[in-house]
């Protein structure tokens, strides 16, 4: 449960970190940043230590799939919006990644033919098998979109996956357990480059243990879906997190003004920088790594 706790203090500070007048780097006298360090897990490459798999002789990374490349995100790394940036979130995120209490899965067919489909959502582990994973079902069903195929980069050729729904949980839970946090993402857009052996988006550094990414991410989470976002271990919206306006502690019902209607956005200390459909949003970007897995349908 000691994830579980820092994961909660890590949006608090988020939501720290980011507000008007205050500030958590630079001047030392102005640093209010907590001594803490979370505790780093290691990485491993892809390879899945905990699951010999001796029984069905599959390894992890898999041998590449000629035709059908399926990877799993390790790392995720926020650029915006700026109430998700910070050093010890963006840690957790990598724990949960490599604890697998956080799985992201993407999948391409077609390839070769220049015009790839991706399929992309959360996912689990499959009992018994080496490196082997599900798509999760609704609500967190997985979404498509269609690629363009240029050597060994992909891009987006068609509309973004217009709603994707990302849950994290905190350590010692799972699927269909609660979430900790769900991240409901619009108007998604994956592009990247993978190796040239199809294991990777990005590489591996077996020396330094550090990963270099060569995907990315950008999307856009409505200030509305956000106030219908409810953090339960902090009594506060994710509207209430992104955007500072926080009502009464531990009332998550009045944060950004209690929503809609009567809601004045750009009042709020960070106010959406963009819209959905019309609707006020915060833009979401990201970059990443992935390495091969089995994926099971």
């Amino acid at each position: 449960m000691r994830n579980k706790t820092i994961w909660i203090f890590a949006v608090l500070l988020a939501a720290v970190a980011v507000a008007p007048g205050i500030s958590c780097g630079g001047d030392d006298d102005d640093d209010i940043t907590p001594d803490i360090t979370p505790d780093i897990t290691p990485d491993d490459g892809g390879r899945d230590d905990a699951d010999t798999g001796e029984s069905t002789g599959e390894q992890c990374p898999p041998a590449p799939n000629p035709d059908v490349p399926e990877l799993r995100l390790r790392t995720l790394t926020i650029l915006t919006p700026a109430a998700m940036t910070n050093a010890v979130l963006q840690q957790l995120i990598a724990n949960s990644m490599n604890n697998e209490d956080f799985i992201w899965l993407i999948r391409f067919t077609g390839k070769g033919t220049g015009t790839m489909t991706l399929r992309t959502g959360s996912g689990q582990k499959v009992a018994g098998r080496t490196c082997t994973y599900s798509y999760l079902p609704a609500p967190y069903a997985p979404g498509e979109m269609q690629m363009t195929e240029t050597g060994l980069d992909f891009a987006l050729s068609g509309d973004p996956i217009p709603q994707l729904d990302v849950p994290m949980w905190s350590e010692g839970t799972a699927y269909p357990e609660e979430p900790l946090l769900v991240l409901p993402l619009r108007n998604l857009d994956i592009g990247g480059t993978f190796s040239s052996d199809y294991l990777y988006i990005g590489s591996y550094n077996e020396v330094t243990e550090e990963w270099t990414e060569a995907g990315t991410l950008s999307g856009a989470v409505t200030a509305a879906d956000a106030q219908a976002t409810i953090i339960e271990d902090l009594g506060m919206t994710m509207c209430g997190l992104l955007s500072g306006s926080t009502g009464a502690a531990g009332n998550p019902a009045d944060d950004c003004e209690g929503g809609p209607p009567g809601w004045n956005p750009a009042s709020w200390p960070r106010p959406p920088d963009t819209t959905v459909g019309g609707e006020p949003a915060y833009s979401m970007t990201a970059t990443f790594a992935a390495s091969a897995v089995h994926i099971q349908d």
